[in-house]
């Protein structure tokens, strides 16, 4: 293969990994598990230490990694270690299909190419845009990626479903994929309109 083609396929690769922006996504579920497993192997370290200190004559005792394994040593095999064994299997199948699991998206994509936005944001957006609404004195909006459902509150004679339904339609065409819109009224006489 010569350097020509070589420097040809990386340029292709290169602006093929360009043009595929990075998907936000959440924290991976392997975070937890790699947080209370690094604390457990502080404790160990500090076990080790301290074994050093009795060993060096610093502190009185017995090593608790020695006492430890004359422990293990001298186990045989006893019934409650079956559930022990079947117990640990199924802690190990749970870590390996935490580490392997896809993270959950976090953000939506917008109709502009490698721009992101977050759901809550989106939320507080159709929310404000509402709320400037003739007749509507309060809104709150949740955002999913399927569905927009605003619950909102305002005067019977005034606030119009069609008007509130179109300015979060609005709102939410700069996603790629808009979601469906819900709209449900609440009028201060305590009726609701679905």
């Amino acid at each position: 293969m010569t350097q020509t083609s070589t420097q040809t396929e990386s340029h292709r690769a290169e602006s093929e990994t360009a043009t595929r922006p990075f998907t936000p996504a959440r924290h991976p579920g392997a975070a937890i598990a790699g947080a209370v497993l690094g604390l457990a192997l502080i404790g160990v370290g500090v076990t080790a230490i301290r074994d050093i200190a009795v060993q060096a004559e610093l502190l009185d005792g017995q090593q608790w990694s020695r006492t430890a394994a004359d422990w293990i040593a001298e186990l045989s095999w006893q019934d409650w270690m079956w559930p022990a064994a079947a117990g640990l299997l199924v802690v190990g199948l749970a870590l390996v299909w935490i580490a392997v699991k896809p993270r959950q998206r976090s953000h939506l994509r917008l109709t502009a190419p490698g721009l992101w936005t977050r759901p809550s944001d989106l939320a507080r957006r159709c929310s404000a845009a509402v709320t400037e609404l003739p007749g509507v004195y309060d809104a709150d909006t949740i955002v999913t990626r399927r569905k927009v459902k605003a619950l909102v509150q305002g005067r019977s004679s005034v606030a119009d479903r069609d008007l509130i339904g179109s300015t979060l339609e609005d709102v939410v065409s700069v996603l790629e994929s808009p979601p469906r819109v819900v709209v449900r009224l609440r009028f201060r006489d305590g009726r609701k309109v679905r």
